[in-house]
């Protein structure tokens, strides 16, 4: 069997944040209000970037403007996002990490939502994909995510279960991130990669003898 590969989604395969770009995207198209979005948007950045967040309100700020929207709608929109940032989130490197492992499993887990995530690896033609799961009654947005959050603890959580329903051996696998809030994932896989890491999961990085790639 071929190895697996994991990516982590945004500032790894991706040259930017999908979730802070689609808000952004989401305040162009009069879905949320600029100066609140603004706001808010700056305070889980500091909350994240000092291990503080609170990442099921985070949630539900990114998803309170799509409260009520169908299924359909809401992956057009991803698709249109897509189209209109690709240059932005996209670069050589993303494809460099993704032609190496053209023959390789690949899994795309992130803490972003799994729509944005589903959007992303579809474009990638990666068929296997994690996200936070939102929550649809009637098959619309209720504004909530379900079952654990795809995010720090519970994305190793999510992965472990993925593994073992596909037959594969997590403790072997290589993964690649940027982020200290992964480091239960990358302490679980035998070759982690870290890409422009944050300052923390640098000097742990260097400290393990880590490959760093700097994008």
């Amino acid at each position: 069997m071929a190895n697996l590969v994991i990516f982590d989604l945004d500032d790894t395969l991706l040259s930017g944040d999908s979730e802070f770009h689609f808000t952004k995207y989401i305040v162009k198209q009069g879905m949320l209000d600029e100066e609140f979005y603004l706001q808010k948007i700056k305070k889980f950045d500091l909350d994240y970037r000092s291990g503080n967040l609170n990442f099921k309100e985070y949630m539900k700020f990114l998803l309170f403007p799509l409260i009520g929207k169908e299924k359909k709608e809401v992956d057009e929109l991803v698709l249109n996002f897509i189209d209109s940032t690709k240059d932005i989130l996209i670069d050589n490197l993303t494809f460099k990490l993704l032609d190496k492992h053209n023959n390789e499993n690949l899994l795309i887990a992130s803490g972003a939502l799994d729509f944005i995530v589903r959007g992303f690896a579809n474009y990638f033609k990666v068929n296997d994909h994690i996200g936070t799961k939102t929550e649809f009654i009637n098959n619309k947005v209720t504004g909530n995510t379900v079952g654990e959050p795809n995010f720090e603890s519970g994305k190793l959580i999510n992965v472990k279960k993925w593994c073992i329903e596909k037959k594969f051996n997590l403790d072997e696998a290589t993964f690649y991130t940027d982020s200290i809030h992964d480091l239960p994932l990358v302490e679980k896989c035998k070759n982690s990669i870290l890409v422009s890491p944050d300052e923390r999961l640098k000097k742990l990085g260097e400290n393990k003898n880590l490959k760093i790639i700097q994008r």
